[in-house]
């Protein structure tokens, strides 16, 4: 199973590291991808600015907690992932925001796999103990 939430992790981190990649070298054709214009002047400076900063937090703190199998790494994108997700609810329900439920099913789905190989991870720290210690 460890092995399993590892491998799916690291696809995630990989996916996210393309995105983050498509908004630094191509930002019109990433942009295109997530169903939105590239803005035009101070906007698209932030449009670019944060999407690139979103999905290369998500792909180094992924690629960290896979390479190092440590699970504060995997938290740590699990909660801009999942929080991402609210907000994406949150703006539909209280701004008429179009939801886009593909982005949030992907981010909801990143965030549990992320959560569960860090859960897994500390539980199987947690049953390591090391050489006088008691039972």
């Amino acid at each position: 199973m460890t092995t399993t939430l590892r491998t799916i992790s690291g696809l995630f981190g990989l996916l996210f590291g393309v995105s983050f990649l498509n908004w630094l070298l191509a930002p019109a054709g990433a942009a295109a991808m997530l169903d939105m214009p590239l803005l035009d002047g101070v906007a698209r400076n932030t449009q670019i600015g944060d999407f690139s900063a979103f999905f290369f937090t998500l792909t180094v703190f992924i690629g960290l907690g896979v390479w190092r199998q440590q699970a504060q790494p995997l938290l740590g994108a699990c909660l801009l992932l999942g929080s991402a997700a609210v907000f994406r609810i949150l703006s539909a329900l209280l701004h008429e925001a179009t939801l886009a439920p593909v982005s949030v099913a992907v981010e909801v789905a990143g965030a549990v796999v992320l959560f569960a190989y860090a859960w897994r991870l500390r539980q199987q720290k947690a049953s390591v103990r090391l050489p006088g210690e008691g039972a």
